[in-house]
């Protein structure tokens, strides 16, 4: 989980990447101004923003995040001690993911993280129905759903959230409770959810092909008629599953 810290008070941005990086996170760097910080995220994407409201300078933490939102569309926690009436409303309009009160502890900060990128995900634009093609997706516990935003998973991991791009995934499989998530690392990773619950937040890419298997088409480099091969991994294909394998790949 790559964060920026957009902070102008030295000792709270240094705490601040002191708790991160304790937690497991990767702070790729720390703006004090509206400058600064346009000119990191021109050259680094972020998955999160710690931004402070009342910055110094002809412009605030709001403007930052209007223009977090009119180029970046990178999600962000606003950071306030204190702001009046007029400021809260400027920040409640900018949509940020979630609110985090100076002073604050590091367990504070996690919380504020974690339910920060839970509504992050919710929100997505690229993952609802209208952009995605796809029917209306059934509602699933915050449990069960897999942590998705603009193509890119999200690990839990103790106190962190480990990145992994969708299109690098190659195959899952269900293990009672759990989902073993293959791409070309040596391990797979693993996830507690459902087969059902997790398809429904994929792309067309990814296709069932067995009660236990999903599988990923742009990975596919041989198909028989029980099995279909990724890389080296024979995966098995079960009839109720083998028409929509054809219908998708178009064989005559």
């Amino acid at each position: 989980m790559r964060i920026l810290i957009i902070e102008d008070e030295l000792i709270i941005s240094r705490d601040m990447t002191a708790m991160l990086t304790k937690m497991g996170y990767d702070v790729i760097g720390d703006a004090m101004d509206f400058d600064e910080a346009m000119e990191i995220l021109e050259r680094e994407t972020p998955d999160l923003i710690l931004l402070d409201i009342n910055l110094n300078g002809k412009r605030d933490g709001i403007d930052v995040a209007e223009a977090i939102n009119d180029r970046f569309q990178v999600p962000f926690i606003f950071t306030t001690s204190y702001s009046d009436a007029a400021t809260l409303e400027r920040a409640r309009k900018t949509n940020p993911v979630n609110y985090l009160v100076k002073p604050f502890k590091q367990e504070q900060l996690y919380t504020a993280i974690e339910m920060g990128l839970f509504k992050a995900a919710e929100n997505d634009p690229s993952d609802s129905p209208e952009t995605s093609g796809t029917k209306q997706k059934p509602a699933v516990s915050e449990e069960e759903k897999p942590l998705i935003i603009k193509g890119v998973l999200f690990i839990k991991d103790k106190f962190a959230y480990n990145k992994l791009v969708i299109d690098d995934i190659r195959w899952i499989k269900s293990d009672g409770n759990y989902l073993e998530i293959y791409t070309s690392a040596p391990k797979p990773a693993l996830i507690r959810a459902s087969m059902g619950s997790f398809i429904e937040r994929l792309d067309d890419n990814f296709l069932r092909v067995h009660k236990s298997y999903i599988i990923n088409l742009q990975h596919l480099t041989k198909f028989e008629t029980n099995t279909v091969t990724i890389g080296d991994e024979a995966i098995p294909i079960s009839k109720n599953y083998s028409e929509d394998l054809l219908k998708r790949l178009d064989i005559f």
